[in-house]
């Protein structure tokens, strides 16, 4: 900014004195002007006040923020019934036995359901940076058993108990709803006939409910190319000789991949594949994952997301997790049966903020399986 000159001694004193009054009447004008001007600025009208105290009002008597609401709307499956009859089978009193295939009674409760969710809210509770997930996944017997015959025999509902269960955690776990995608496919070839397991495709439908409900983008199976193995002899197969024979199912990928297995915990581990391609007969859910073991971990060679997961499964997890490698770069699948190390510590070892319960009805209302889960959380 330019100052003023200071005045010469040529300058006569009438001069200077005129120049004097000038200044001081333009100065005193502007000061006037800017004065009036943030006042008007500054005053609010009588609409914007009554807005501003009604604002402030509803920012300190704002409620808490509350957890997500569960999703606890579920389809009722509509199972034909041409009044066919079924019988428990005489080697298994907890097996029933309906047009060729082996249902597993449901033993499950509500009091039962509440402290698994208990469980897992601990774990949320004592890791709050983490995402928590949580999927039940009802059995067979829920789609495939008429409603005259389920009243009959000792089997409770499966997807009361898992509104009981989603709508009962105590922290902020989301809770994941593949018992709808299931009760649409009930028809499909979703579980075995010979098998307490879920098939490749009935979990594939449960990883597109996973998927969605996580805001990702699904695998589709289209992209894959199936193989199959024939001559599935699963754990009811000796139940019952009228049982029909079952084939196992999976996917290869459009993308490769490679894994890591741990036997047991502590164990080392050594360099396999996501699919045990030479399962056979009674061992051939195997395919998944080579089977139960303390630590299986996949990798996505093809897409470096830097996405990890964590997913604390039962042998119901293994033909579900294959399926994640298209989502995340690292997925590490850990049986809370056989694995000994604390999840917390495990998953900040190893960078991952993601982790999935996953288990169907029967063991999450199993008290040992819960109590197994407490103690790694």
């Amino acid at each position: 900014m330019n100052q003023p000159t200071k005045p010469t001694q040529t300058e006569n004193k009438r001069g200077f004195s005129l120049r004097r009054v000038i200044t001081t009447i333009l100065c005193v004008s502007m000061a006037a002007v800017v004065m009036l001007t943030c006042t008007q600025c500054v005053k609010p009208a009588s609409n914007d006040v009554k807005a501003t105290e009604a604002a402030t009002e509803a920012e300190t008597t704002a409620p808490e923020p509350t957890k997500p609401q569960a999703d606890l709307t579920f389809e009722t499956p509509n199972i034909p019934d041409d009044g066919s009859s079924g019988y428990t089978s005489a080697s298994d009193q907890g097996l029933y036995i309906y047009k060729n295939a082996a249902y597993e009674l449901c033993g499950a409760s509500d009091e039962a359901g509440k402290d698994y969710a208990a469980a897992i809210s601990e774990f949320k509770k004592s890791a709050p940076d983490f995402t928590v997930y949580n999927m039940v996944v009802p059995t067979h017997t829920e789609f495939g058993i008429p409603q005259r015959l389920a009243g009959e025999i000792y089997t409770q509902s499966q997807s009361q108990n898992i509104k009981t269960i989603y709508s009962s955690y105590t922290e902020d776990v989301k809770p994941i709803n593949c018992y709808n995608a299931l009760c649409r496919h009930k028809d499909e070839y979703v579980y075995f006939n010979t098998d307490h397991h879920w098939t490749g495709l009935g979990a594939y439908y449960a990883y597109q409910a996973f998927c969605e409900q996580t805001g990702q983008q699904a695998l589709a199976l289209t992209d894959c190319t199936e193989q199959t193995i024939e001559g599935f002899e699963g754990s009811f197969y000796s139940a019952d000789a009228s049982l029909s024979p079952d084939s196992v199912h999976y996917w290869k990928f459009p993308y490769q991949t490679h894994a890591k297995r741990q036997e047991e915990s502590g164990a080392e581990m050594y360099d396999t594949d996501v699919y045990y391609e030479g399962a056979a007969g009674s061992g051939a859910y195997i395919t998944f994952i080579y089977g139960d073991s303390s630590l299986f971990i996949e990798y996505n060679d093809t897409n470096k997301n830097g996405k990890k997961i964590a997913v604390v499964k039962e042998s119901y997890g293994n033909a579900f997790v294959p399926y994640l490698t298209n989502n995340y770069e690292e997925v590490h699948i850990i049986d809370f049966r056989y694995f000994t190390q604390n999840i917390k510590e495990y998953m900040q070892e190893n960078g991952i903020t993601e982790i999935l319960f996953l288990n169907n009805t029967m063991s999450a209302n199993a008290a040992m399986q819960v109590d197994r889960i407490r103690e790694l959380i």
